[in-house]
């Protein structure tokens, strides 16, 4: 009996350890500061195809914030889940804030000034793989939409406000927002979504150059993602050289593609931003830039849209070599099969089978060109929604000085497959970049400013108070820490 006795207390000591451990990991994931959860979502590496386990960590985090979670997929490659104030079941017309799980891979650790998935904190900054890209968006609308959670009792919402995470956008986006808009989209019932694409940033407007302009982008660019293929049958050996083998023809062929005129075009979304720009402008300078595709003007301008130059990728379609190969590699051998692959980047105007076309004319008809992937094509979305002028307000609310205008955002991510679906969708990581944060993107020691973070939630979360209590003022919860604090 003894025994026994002791056996149930050592059961119910363990059930009582493991008991208070749930609760105080509760109790820790919901006292998280905003850069503590960032620096949580960091530890865990995502690179696309093992993104379950930060779906799982953060999906039980959002159900602990008292959000109502929606599995969508759940399989390593393919989570996505929609977290909301209100159970999707409601069918509210629904404001959604979408973040991507995944990541691009580290790259040579080594040459890390921290390592990349410590999530350090440090310097004032959150440094990490995926701190911009995209988990710190993540964590600015999720935090937003957490304090923006009415009370019991409160005044129901006019609308319902939903995260959705999901899977692969840094390969396509097929086993997250391709699926979750073919497939679940009646489920979200959404009447915007808020992306990742545009920002802040200064050196804007050529005479005010301090002056702080936030792009919120409208339309993106399409990738295009090919493959040239070019076979020679020659002899073998690297001692007799033919007049023409397979490497040979293939540089050739890329030499004739670098050199190949490209066409200048002024779509919808570039006149339009260029007419902002020139407004704030003013004068004979700003008349210029308002009217930029005007043929009178291009001799004062062309320096401004060469290559290497920012404007060049919002009025070209550009593509780059991304790698030159052969399958079977030894020194002395001449390969009769040599590849090379492009990452184009298509205007919106742009159809994609003229443009395969013109690059297979261009390379000539003994070079194969195919289709590896290719990203969806949408229509603008309007800059007169009253989401696109909330969105507005909330920027100027938190960047007082600041300007916006409707861009043209020149890489790819999921927000066209929603925008296919007619649904308006906008990209704003409202943060302002400097060139040494841009270049951390996808490269090392990606890190995002503690005080970039907070404020990047007080804008999601002025815009939801905008959109469900449109009379009230607006609250900025979180403020500004020190500038050289380490947190």
């Amino acid at each position: 009996m003894i025994k026994r006795i002791l056996q149930l207390n050592k059961i119910t000591s363990f059930i009582y350890i493991v008991l208070l451990c749930l609760i105080s990991f509760n109790n820790f994931a919901q006292s998280l500061s905003p850069e503590q959860l960032l620096s949580e979502l960091i530890k865990i590496k995502s690179v696309t195809g093992t993104e379950k386990k930060i779906g799982l960590y953060l999906s039980e985090y959002c159900k602990n914030q008292g959000l109502n979670i929606t599995t969508f997929s759940d399989n390593d490659s393919s989570y996505n889940f929609a977290a909301s104030i209100y159970p999707l079941t409601s069918l509210k017309p629904n404001i959604i804030f979408m973040s991507h799980l995944d990541v691009v891979s580290e790259g040579d650790i080594s040459e890390w000034t921290y390592p990349p998935y410590s999530g350090e904190i440090t310097d004032s900054c959150v440094w990490g793989r995926g701190a911009i890209d995209c988990k710190g968006l993540a964590v600015m609308q999720l935090k937003a939409i957490i304090e923006n959670i009415p009370d019991s009792g409160s005044k129901e919402l006019a609308y319902n406000i939903t995260f959705l995470a999901v899977s692969g956008e840094e390969t396509g986006g097929l086993n997250g927002a391709f699926s979750v808009s073919n497939y679940n989209i009646s489920d979200l019932n959404p009447v915007v979504i808020f992306g990742e694409g545009g920002s802040g940033l200064a050196n804007f407007i050529p005479s005010y150059p301090e002056q702080v302009v936030f792009g919120i982008s409208v339309a993106e660019k399409k990738a295009l993602w090919l493959k040239l293929e070019a076979r020679n049958k020659t002899y073998g050996h690297g001692a007799a050289p033919p007049a023409l083998y397979a490497n040979k023809h293939l540089l050739r062929a890329l030499i004739k593609l670098l050199d190949e005129k490209r066409l200048i075009k002024f779509g919808k979304v570039a006149r339009q931003m260029f007419r902002e720009v020139g407004k704030m402008e003013g004068g004979i300078k700003g008349f210029v830039i308002k009217h930029i595709n005007w043929d009178v003007f291009w001799p004062l301008v062309k320096k401004y849209f060469e290559e290497g130059e920012i404007m060049h990728i919002l009025v070209y379609n550009t593509f780059v070599i991304t790698n030159i190969y052969n399958t079977d590699i030894v020194t002395n051998k001449i390969a009769d099969k040599a590849y090379a692959t492009l990452d184009c980047r298509l205007l919106p105007e742009t159809n994609s089978k003229k443009f395969i076309k013109k690059i297979e004319n261009v390379v000539g008809p003994k070079i194969n060109v195919s289709v590896i992937a290719e990203s969806p094509g949408a229509e603008p979305s309007e800059d007169k929604t009253i989401f696109f002028k909330n969105m507005e307000k909330a920027l100027i609310c938190e960047y007082p000085e600041s300007k916006v205008v409707p861009i043209l955002f020149p890489a790819t991510t999921d927000n066209n497959y929603f925008r296919q679906h007619d649904i308006p969708v906008y990209g704003i990581l409202p943060i302002v970049f400097d060139q040494e944060l841009i270049e951390s993107v996808h490269n090392i020691n990606e890190r995002i400013k503690i005080d970039d973070l907070y404020r990047g939630i007080n804008v999601y979360s002025v815009f939801i108070q905008s959109m469900t209590n449109p009379e009230g003022k607006p609250k900025r919860k979180f403020r500004l820490i020190k500038a050289k604090q380490d947190r």
